[in-house]
């Protein structure tokens, strides 16, 4: 039988802080400040001490932002830019599947995408080629 190294085995202590969430409620932080402040991870972790909170102070309490998503928001992932054809749709633009755009970053550090006109293959005329003979 092998023995189990208990100096070994870490311990995850919670980071629920009650004074501090009650007070940022108070405030009326927005969900992205308290979960910085609380040196939390996720949304989903302020969600479950705001619960704990509602709980020990039997008064349900929440934080603005907190079950918000936002349709316009882009998102950078380990593939790349996401962006859905739903969001594009909340910037009421009119944008097609397999639409190609250039990324430009403007003198304010503001991203601005610029749909790519595909010139296709009537579009371009090419001379032809003289081979030297008159």
């Amino acid at each position: 039988m092998a023995k189990k190294n208990e100096s070994k085995r870490r311990i995850v202590e919670s980071k629920y802080d009650a004074p501090l969430l009650r007070q940022l409620c108070e405030e009326g932080a927005d969900a992205q400040t308290a979960k910085k402040k609380l040196g939390l991870a996720s949304l989903q972790s302020l969600r479950t001490h705001l619960m704990r909170l509602s709980v020990e102070d039997n008064q349900l309490r929440t934080l603005p932002g907190l079950y918000e998503r936002s349709n316009s928001r882009v998102r950078v992932t380990k593939h790349g830019i996401k962006i859905t054809l739903k969001k594009l749709e909340a910037i009421e633009g009119d944008f097609q599947i397999n639409s190609e755009f250039t990324i430009e970053v403007d003198e304010d550090n503001r991203i601005i995408l610029s749909p790519v006109t595909a010139a296709g293959p009537d579009d371009e005329e090419e001379a032809p080629e003289s081979d030297g003979e008159a």
